[in-house]
């Protein structure tokens, strides 16, 4: 009797120092459910980038007021609307822009955006920091968007491409720079009988300012006239 006295004894200190603690339903419970919500947690950042992420994708047009809006560092720069019709694209930089993808269009009789005509660019199009790129308007459609080496017959790039569509000098227009999804990216207004003979319309400090009459620099840095 002593003996199983003194075992009992023995095994109720042992317990006291914590025996049976790992199997406890509490504790097991408190870090089940913990270890739960986490995965719960980061289930649902997942699931609410993956949404953000798509509605800055989408093809709604929506994603412009969302943080996953796209953007790009490619201005309409200049335009030729008398005489040549011609855009000029430049790239503020750093970096270079991948055109791919994206569209450019004249605006239609709500304001807007002309998506069915735009002139989208082949996927591979790049434009390197501080350069420019050429459109040239009311192109025959089975041409193509090309590139294409027939530009301008007196100066400018050597390579094009080339847009249905032309800018009405005497309506005044918006051009606009799209993305994939038909997403605004970037825009300049021509206003009406913006520019006289001889002239185009580009932005005054060049890439960065606001529109001017400008001379005629296709390819180049704008100037005044």
């Amino acid at each position: 009797m002593a003996q199983f006295r003194y075992a009992a004894l023995c095994l109720a200190a042992l317990c006291a120092g914590g025996c049976g603690s790992s199997d406890e339903p509490g504790t097991t419970g408190t870090g089940g459910a913990g270890g739960a919500g986490g995965a719960g947690s980061t289930s649902s950042t997942s699931a609410a980038s993956t949404s953000q992420s798509s509605s800055g994708a989408g093809g709604d047009g929506q994603g412009g007021t969302g943080g996953g809006a796209a953007t790009t560092t490619v201005v309409v720069n200049e335009i030729s609307a008398k005489g040549s019709d011609w855009i000029e694209l430049g790239n503020v930089g750093p970096g270079s822009a991948d055109l791919g993808g994206l569209g450019l269009c004249d605006s239609d009789d709500s304001g807007q955006c002309n998506t069915a005509d735009a002139l989208r660019f082949p996927e591979g199009t790049q434009l390197a920091p501080g350069a420019y790129l050429l459109v040239l308007g009311d192109q025959a459609p089975e041409d193509g968007p090309g590139p294409h080496t027939t530009c301008l017959p007196d100066g400018g790039p050597s390579s094009c491409f080339y847009a249905t569509w032309k800018v009405s000098a005497s309506r005044g227009e918006t051009v606009y720079l799209i993305s994939a999804n038909d997403q605004v990216l970037a825009q300049f207004e021509y206003p009406m009988e913006a520019a006289a003979d001889g002239q185009t319309w580009g932005r005054l400090p060049d890439l960065t300012g606001e529109g001017a009459a400008t001379a005629p620099t296709p390819g180049a840095k704008n100037e005044a006239p």
